[in-house]
């Protein structure tokens, strides 16, 4: 008969705790969900040649990210936000906030918020930069909350670790679903991707949203469509797009 293990126990650390609660608050949001489907397969044929032809290489949720920004300055209600009762402020800039991963110092993988500012700015040769350069970068796992953001979430971080939680969370729920403080610490609009989808596997990615506009990269499955009346396979990518209803109608 095998010896019987011995569960491992581990520290359920703050900023764990704040994710946590976090979730939970922002489950309760009305957003409006769309799971769609989009052709990329001749942007992933232009970044291929793009990445022969120079030997640069470029990420492909750049290239999408650097999509929904220049889609997003046509339609620049979509990462509006409400500050009073009766105002909405409108950006006229773009700031990406995209979910990457990095690593301590003891060699811990933390998800890390990126916010790339001024996105519709820049070339996605510049964003694929931008964010690699974060991700080689040491943090320590508390900053991936934090990251260089400031006092008032330095701040956050603190009153939740000393307040009882009966105190904490009202506090916590009303810094979380401020739009203003939302957006100016983590972005206009948002994305994560899920990188353990592949090319063969088909899905969309389900996450909880915190700007009036969020979008999940799911899957990429190879499927046949209908071009100029002919089938052929084309790369299709499935993407989710969040909304929040008090701000857009659809």
């Amino acid at each position: 008969m095998a010896k019987k293990s011995t569960p491992v126990k581990e520290k359920f650390t703050i900023t764990r705790q704040m994710l946590s609660m976090y979730n939970e608050i922002i489950s309760q949001l009305p957003y409006v969900k769309g799971l769609i489907e989009i052709d990329v397969t001749d942007g992933r044929r232009i970044i291929k040649a793009y990445q022969e032809k120079t030997g640069e290489r470029v990420s492909f949720t750049c290239w999408i990210m650097k999509c929904i920004s220049e889609a997003i300055m046509e339609n620049k209600i979509v990462h509006a936000y409400r500050i009073k009762k009766r105002e909405i402020i409108i950006p006229q800039e773009v700031n990406f906030g995209i979910m990457i991963e990095r690593e301590t110092a003891v060699g811990m993988k933390v998800p890390y918020m990126a916010v790339i500012k001024q996105i519709e700015t820049k070339s996605v040769l510049e964003i694929t930069t931008e964010i690699r350069k974060l991700q080689v970068e040491i943090i320590a796992e508390k900053d991936q909350l934090m990251g260089d953001q400031g006092f008032v979430r330095k701040l956050q971080m603190f009153l939740f670790s000393i307040l009882p939680a009966f105190i904490g969370r009202p506090i916590f729920k009303k810094v979380s679903t401020n739009k203003k403080f939302v957006t100016e610490n983590s972005g206009t609009v948002g994305m994560t991707s899920l990188g353990m989808f592949g090319k063969e596997v088909s899905g969309w990615a389900i996450h909880f949203p915190t700007r009036t506009v969020d979008f999940a990269l799911g899957g990429i499955k190879e499927k046949p469509c209908i071009v100029d009346g002919k089938i052929v396979p084309r790369d299709i990518l499935n993407l989710t797009i969040y909304i929040d209803h008090n701000i857009v109608d659809g």
